[in-house]
């Protein structure tokens, strides 16, 4: 969810934001290409080979939108990708890259595998961190932390937001804004339940409000796809819509 804002924030600004706080705090006024890679896409469950044609296949087609020209006679794709970028305008490129461990947690009973996987990655995030003088913004998700596998040690100049106070609600919803934005749904849900609002808010908190991102652990917030299951389907009672989602 918070990829697809981005992406659509730098390709279209404001237009699908109306009436939103961004839409006041929001000052990008020019076109960017932008490069979305979703690596759950490319996990190497059928060895290295695979993976590297998959891992080629992705960044081709992704990046050959926006003009880039793969030539297999020549260059490596990795040389011919950096040669590509360095032609681009300063600040004119947006990389957007969710869950980058993906190809890594499914290969974790592989050591050597894992290593193999761990190298081609690096050597793609060394691209990109050797022509940052035509990104603009690049921001990457993940579920697991690899910080001791050095996957990142070319791209040493990213900002880890990972438990930082200052986007510790960014992930979810506060108890103030589901009181501000939900309080019609959260009335036709207690409603539904035959409960007050006091009563089913509380329920709520006890069962949904237990996500924290940030090390003071002070502030806690409702998972997004649990709170929005529940008010379309209140009459299920307080279902625990994303432990079942596998």
């Amino acid at each position: 969810m918070l990829i697809s804002t981005f992406e659509a924030l730098f390709k279209y600004g404001v237009k699908y934001f109306e009436g939103l706080a961004i839409e006041k705090l929001w000052k990008e006024h020019k076109e960017y290409k932008i490069v979305r890679l979703d690596f759950p896409e490319i996990k190497p469950l059928f060895g290295l080979n695979k993976f590297c044609k998959d891992l080629t296949g992705l960044i081709i087609d992704k990046f050959s939108s926006l003009g880039f020209e793969y030539k297999s006679s020549e260059l490596s794709l990795f040389r011919q990708l950096s040669s590509w970028m360095e032609e681009q305008e300063p600040s004119s490129l947006v990389i957007l890259i969710d869950e980058y461990d993906a190809p890594l947690t499914s290969c974790l009973n592989d050591p050597i595998l894992f290593e193999q996987i761990r190298s081609l990655l690096a050597e793609f995030y060394s691209v990109i961190k050797a022509n940052d003088s035509s990104l603009r913004f690049v921001f990457i998700t993940g579920n697991t932390k690899f910080n001791k596998t050095s996957i990142f040690s070319e791209l040493n100049n990213l900002k880890d937001l990972t438990l930082d106070v200052g986007f510790g609600t960014l992930l979810g919803y506060t108890h103030d804004e589901i009181q501000r934005y939900f309080l019609p749904y959260l009335h036709e849900a207690a409603s539904t339940l035959n409960i007050s609002d006091k009563e089913l808010l509380e329920k709520l908190t006890r069962q949904y409000d237990g996500f924290c991102f940030e090390r003071t652990a002070s502030k806690h917030v409702f998972a997004p796809w649990l709170l929005l299951n529940f008010f379309s389907y209140p009459e299920n009672g307080l279902v625990d819509y994303w432990f079942e989602s596998g």
